[in-house]
């Protein structure tokens, strides 16, 4: 019997991985594909699915930092995934997520333009130093239904491109 897949995560091929962080990467940060780690949730009954940190790294306050997750999300068309700060990280460092919450859509997934690869990029908003070490829980995301307002006969166009793409 096939299980059939509604919703989950899975590793960004090792291409795509490269394509992404080979201009990114500073030549002293060794990222290694093979040690990516999918998001999952901490207890039996937490919401949210914890993102990992690729790499360590110190943030200063005021400082912000762009980071690849090496994961992407498949799930169903009327769903959405909502990515935002872990609590213990805002309530103990005052940190955020650049772009306040992040909004991952069903057609992010293997769109066209990549493979639909996740990125947080994290403000310290606060007065101390706050040190990650790799493999350390930096964000949450949970998965969410949506619904459309009555008479939206909206189609849509193909979705090319990664996180910022729809701006116009």
């Amino acid at each position: 019997m096939s299980k059939h897949r509604v919703r989950g995560f899975e590793k960004i091929s090792i291409e795509q991985w490269g394509k992404d962080v080979g201009e990114y990467a500073d030549q002293s940060i060794q990222f290694v594909w093979h040690d990516i780690v999918l998001p999952k949730r901490a207890t039996s009954h937490s919401s949210g699915y914890d993102i990992f940190a690729v790499h360590g790294f110190t943030l200063n306050p005021k400082e912000e930092i762009k980071l690849p997750t090496g994961w992407k999300s498949y799930m169903q068309p009327s769903e959405w995934l909502l990515i935002m700060p872990r609590s213990g990280l805002g309530f103990k460092y005052y940190t955020r997520l650049a772009n306040t919450i992040g909004n991952g859509d069903s057609d992010y997934y293997n769109n066209s333009g990549n493979e639909g690869h996740y990125w947080v990029k994290i403000r310290n908003e606060g007065y101390k130093p706050l040190s990650i070490k790799q493999g350390d829980a930096i964000a949450q995301c949970v998965f969410l239904p949506y619904l459309l307002a009555d008479d939206d006969s909206f189609k849509g166009k193909e979705r090319i491109g990664g996180i910022g793409s729809t701006n116009e």
